[in-house]
């Protein structure tokens, strides 16, 4: 005749009275009421409630580390939110075809030599009226202008 031996504790039951399963050394698997456990059984039952405490540990801080992420996320998804600037409407300039052909400098204000195309004609002009007529032949003539020194 075998010795039966508690091998494991399987499983805690609480109802009327605390209970747990315990498979023995023979494959048989048994519930056990607490007041019943013998010295041996109570070691296992130490053991098995030690490491279901260490897991629920281990499960209630990775919760708390998986909200504490959470609500970090949150605060640098908000913080970006409120940091990226405001997108400006973007408008669209008109500028009639027409070039540039010279400038000069009349009792301190710039003029403009222009031709455009529409008239057909030439003619003086302030740089107001060259920046909201011809924005882009503005920029091309004074980008022929400017000298870029390479090395």
């Amino acid at each position: 005749m075998q010795i039966k031996h508690p091998v494991l504790v399987l499983k805690k039951k609480v109802k009327e009275r605390i209970e747990y399963k315990i498979k023995w050394n023979t494959g048989s698997i048994t519930y056990e009421p607490m007041v019943e456990l013998t010295p041996e059984m109570l070691q296992i039952v130490n053991q098995w409630e030690l490491n279901e405490h260490q897991k629920k540990n281990v499960k209630s801080i990775e919760k708390i580390n998986t909200k504490t992420t959470k609500i970090i996320e949150e605060q640098l998804k908000y913080r970006m939110d409120i940091e990226k600037p405001k997108p400006t409407p973007h408008k669209e300039r008109s500028s009639e075809k027409g070039y540039v052909k010279s400038l000069r400098k009349n009792d301190g204000k710039i003029e403009f030599w222009i031709y455009i195309h529409d008239e057909g004609i030439e003619r003086w002009v302030t740089l107001e009226e060259v920046k909201n007529r011809m924005p882009i032949a503005l920029c091309d003539y004074l980008l022929q202008k400017v000298k870029f020194g390479g090395k």
